[in-house]
Parts: C-alpha cells; structure tokens; sequence
C-alpha cells in the first residue's frame, strides 16, 4: 500500500501517505494500520521516524493509538478531534476542571453501560474481559500507569459496546483527555486496585445482562474516582499537577 520514501523530512512523506491512503478511502475508520515493525519494512526506514509520524497522524486525529493486546494503530474519524482539541484547549486554560469530566462521566456512562449490557455482543464481551485481565497483570507487575491507561480503554470499550456513535464520541472525547491530562496523577494503589475490581463487577453484570447492577456499579465506580480526585484537590496536590504541567 505504501512507498519507500527520501531521506528528506521522510516523517512528513510518511504522514502525507497515510493521509492520502484515508483520504482515498484506501483507509476507513477502524482499520488498522500495519505492525510497526511492517510500517519500517514498507518504508525502508526508522523506528524512530514512524513513530514520530504516528506522533503526528495521532495530534492530527487521524489515528488513535491503543494499548493491549489487541491494540496498535487505528484510523480514527478526524472529526472527533474538533471537539477534543476544543475541551483540551479549556481545560489547559482552567476554564474547564477535572471535576466537570467526571461529573458528566456520572452523567453519560450508567446510560452507556444500560445499552451495552442490552446489545453487547460476545465479540465485545471478550475483549472487555481481555482488558481488565490485562490490567489486573499490570498492577501484579507494580505497572500502575500501564493499567490505568487500560481501566480509561475499558470504558470506551463499554462505550463502543453501546453501539451508539454519539455515546461513543462523548466517552472517547473524555478519555482522551483524560489519558493526556489526568492519568498521571498519583492516584493511590488502592484507589487503581478498586477501579479493577469494579470492572470485574461491571463484566460480570454484562455477560448476566443484568442492567440495574451493571448502572449502579457505573455511577459508584465513577463516583469513587471524583471522591479520590477531590481528595487529592484539597490536598492541592492537583494544582501543583496543574502548574507542573503548563510549565513542561
């Protein structure tokens, strides 16, 4: 599908084809692309340089990167990104809290798991048990980032699972930014070791298709990330986070 490019700007090369391969519907959203070992055969050149091109296609909202097992590089919609760019914009301008995104998580997501413990499908439901048995090897491991970034995928995956676009827009919108902005702060082990353990509830509402439980696990397991988050604001271990962050 692709060419070997020149030495020069061969990052730039490397985004304007895959670009062009989207465009011309070569590419649609949901493909994955090639292994990143295949990207360098294909192109003849670096593994820094395709990551560096897939730095660039990701900012550009043309691909999303995701972790696991089964994850890699994904063409994304690139209209989602407007409105991501938008809430990271307000976000890096204090004019939106991390209060707000898991207050409109409480919102969004006991409506999100209600549909998808309706329509999950069992293709769904396994990648959803991969993912927080994934997790639950990260946190043996004392990996704690890595399964933090797995309990935000766990959500979209409930999300897609939904089977409504719009739902799934909202939460991935959400998790975006809280993957680049939120992930990172020094949650206590507990409070990730709980996150895993409300999953496995969660999982086991949706293979018993019992919506009621699958809801009030939802709110409650949002609920106790807000409750910690806040924790941590009163300690104004969050505002230095804040400061940290503009500073870098």
């Amino acid at each position: 599908m692709f060419r070997p490019v020149p030495t020069d700007r061969i990052s730039q090369v490397i985004v304007d084809q895959i670009k062009e391969a989207v465009f011309q519907k070569k590419l649609n959203p949901g493909d994955k692309l090639p292994s990143e070992r295949q990207l360098i055969d294909q192109f003849k050149t670096s593994r820094v340089t395709i990551r560096e091109a897939l730095r660039t296609l990701e900012q550009f909202g043309i691909l999303e990167i995701r972790r696991g097992m089964e994850g890699g590089a994904f063409i994304r919609d690139p209209n989602t990104k407007f409105i991501n760019n938008f809430l990271q914009d307000m976000f890096s301008m204090g004019k939106i809290k991390i209060s707000n995104f898991t207050e409109a998580r409480m919102a969004i997501e006991p409506f999100s798991v209600k549909l998808a413990t309706e329509r999950i499908t069992e293709d769904s439901l396994k990648k959803v048990k991969q993912n927080i048995q994934e997790a639950a090897e990260c946190l043996n491991k004392g990996n704690k980032n890595d399964a933090r970034l797995l309990d935000l995928e766990f959500h979209r995956l409930i999300a897609n699972a939904s089977q409504n676009p719009v739902i799934f827009f909202m939460i991935d919108s959400i998790m975006d930014i809280m993957e680049n902005n939120i992930s990172s702060i020094p949650l206590a082990a507990k409070t990730v070791e709980r996150t895993n353990q409300y999953h496995e509830e969660i999982f086991a509402a949706l293979e018993g298709r019992d919506i009621r439980k699958a809801q009030n696990l939802m709110l409650k397991h949002i609920q106790d990330i807000h409750d910690a988050l806040e924790t941590l604001s009163k300690r104004n271990l969050l505002a230095g986070f804040s400061t940290r962050n503009k500073k870098s």
